[in-house]
């Protein structure tokens, strides 16, 4: 898949159909809008593609608001990759850019040579104050006889699917609820980092560190049912994402214990996928009751994965 940054990079030789939005989660509602991408290009005999931003407006807008976001930015390309896309093209939303007026993001749409059709979210907005949306798009390229597909937002048991709501469903530790509107289990990629040793020192658990950065949405503090993907292959796991009080920690962690696995994986990255949320993260009065409990949970999570990998045979 092809990465571009500018309006200017995207070859103008080629027949292209474009997604439009920031697709954060590439969730189910943004994976509807990848498929009717591709029909549509297979349609006009186009390559599909996807026109995106990074990083999120209201980190240029508001930068002290903190926006935490579902994927990365490399998260967000294999998805896209995954889902069938040509080609990506990241447009950086500074100030200047976030203050035109729709007509102008119109007019520099329309200027692509190759532009067949254009694919968008029915929430989708564009311009200064978010003044132009899916609607104004259909019609304003109406005009110009390039199609401009509107896709419906979907709803899944009576919720409407999207970023903002699967970010609160982590936020609560509702990791079943976050993945029926993912599509998938929520993943997390990133370095495996050291930390302060006491999972194999003191409680016989050796543990993955994984390092996040701060616009990351995070789980619940307290304890997961996980797998760890390296090296592509699966493991099953557990994780703790708090500042482990029986030790008083003052920065939070998150700390996987890898069933079945004793290489050392320090400065390599791995994959981390939240199942199920087990118990509250609390505070143990000594390091043996907490490996008692961490004992517990292993049995609880092995029950949970080997349920879960059971449903999906099914």
């Amino acid at each position: 898949m092809e990465i571009y940054h500018s309006w200017e990079e995207i070859p103008g030789n080629q027949k292209i159909v474009l997604a439009m939005g920031f697709f954060d989660g590439c969730h189910l509602g943004h994976q509807d809008v990848f498929q009717k991408t591709l029909a549509l290009a297979r349609k006009l005999h186009a390559r599909p593609g996807v026109l995106t931003f990074w990083p999120h407006p209201m980190a240029v807008l508001a930068p002290d608001i903190h926006v935490p976001l579902l994927q990365g930015r490399k998260e967000k390309e294999a998805f896209m990759e995954k889902a069938g896309m040509d080609f990506v093209l990241f447009l950086k939303p500074d100030q200047e850019f976030l203050q035109e007026l729709p007509q102008a993001f119109m007019e520099k749409l329309a200027s692509l040579p190759g532009l067949t059709g254009l694919i968008a979210g029915e929430n989708f907005t564009f311009g200064r104050g978010r003044a132009g949306n899916s609607s104004l798009l259909q019609s304003w390229f109406s005009k110009r006889k390039i199609p401009v597909e509107i896709v419906r937002l979907l709803a899944e048991e009576g919720k409407t699917v999207s970023s903002t709501a699967i970010r609160e469903l982590i936020q609560q530790g509702r990791m079943k609820e976050a993945a029926l509107f993912l599509g998938r289990n929520y993943t997390m990629e990133g370095d495996v980092v050291h930390g302060f040793h006491r999972g194999s020192d003191v409680l016989g658990f050796p543990t993955a560190n994984l390092s996040f950065t701060e616009n990351r949405v995070l789980p619940k503090d307290g304890v997961y049912a996980a797998r760890a993907v390296i090296d592509g292959r699966s493991y099953p796991a557990i994780t703790n994402i708090g500042k482990n009080p029986t030790f008083g920690n003052s920065e939070r962690t998150i700390e996987t214990f890898i069933f079945h696995f004793d290489s050392s994986i320090y400065g390599s990255p791995f994959t981390l996928e939240w199942v199920e949320r087990i118990r509250d993260e609390i505070r143990f009065p000594s390091p043996r009751a907490l490996k008692e409990q961490i004992e517990k949970d292993i049995r609880k999570a092995e029950e949970i994965l080997a349920a879960e990998q059971n449903e999906k045979r099914s």
